[in-house]
């Protein structure tokens, strides 16, 4: 069991180290050929942890060629066009001028309520008021809605809003994060006097506290058990 118990964690490890390797989008959205690897990844995977008469290097060798040429597939897309178009396809355009176009959608096997299913979870109940839909390569639906129907801005307003930056942590859970608060140019005695401004005495009764690049504070108290 001790035996079975190391093999599993090792195999996971190379399994989450190569998926890491591989860059973010084997996490995220994936292409054709990533979500092969994927599938690959988990049925090889499981043979060294189902069987263990196997030996461990037999598993992982597949595991690490697999990877490595996914790698190698990505840096090919990144440097020929025609390779990627190859490997990945076009974005298709299944809808102008809200109307749908039958040819694509034939070319694609894909019917009319599949469309209308993607446009709904974009937010869009009404076809007349799309321009563009577009099959990305990954298999998502992008929506390109006409100028009079897109979503009014600030600045359309001749508004001015505030500029809201990245949040990060300073304290979670009564500990100050030190390598967060020296990026920021913070230090404990300003993150006592912020605490102090909201009527907090101690850094323990604080659960969290962020600040963005434009000094935007949000502080929330520990919940005080009852």
């Amino acid at each position: 069991m001790f035996l079975l118990f190391i093999r599993t964690l090792l195999v996971y490890a190379a399994v989450i180290g190569g998926l890491r390797f591989t860059g973010k989008r084997q996490l995220g959205e994936l292409s054709t050929s990533e979500f092969a690897v994927t599938i690959l990844v988990s049925e090889l995977a499981s043979i060294p942890l189902q069987d263990t008469a196997v030996p461990l290097l037999g598993g992982i060798v597949p595991l690490a060629t697999l990877l490595a040429v996914e790698v190698l597939l990505s840096y090919l897309c990144r440097k020929s066009r025609r390779f990627r178009k190859l490997l990945c396809g076009n974005p298709c355009i299944v809808i102008r001028d809200g109307q749908f176009d039958p040819q694509m959608l034939r070319l694609l096997r894909l019917s009319p309520e599949d469309i209308l299913d993607g446009l709904r979870m974009a937010g869009v109940s009404n076809i007349q008021d799309v321009r563009y839909g577009i099959v990305e390569t990954n298999g998502q639906l992008s929506v390109i809605l006409h100028a009079d129907r897109q979503p009014m801005t600030p600045s359309d307003c001749l508004l001015h809003p505030k500029e809201v930056g990245l949040a990060t942590i300073l304290v979670s859970e009564g500990k100050i994060l030190q390598c967060n608060a020296q990026q920021l140019g913070k230090d404990e005695q300003w993150i006592l006097q912020q605490c102090r401004r909201h009527g907090i005495s101690s850094l323990q009764e604080v659960f969290l506290m962020t600040v963005d690049d434009q000094d935007n504070l949000f502080l929330q108290r520990q919940e005080r058990a009852v």
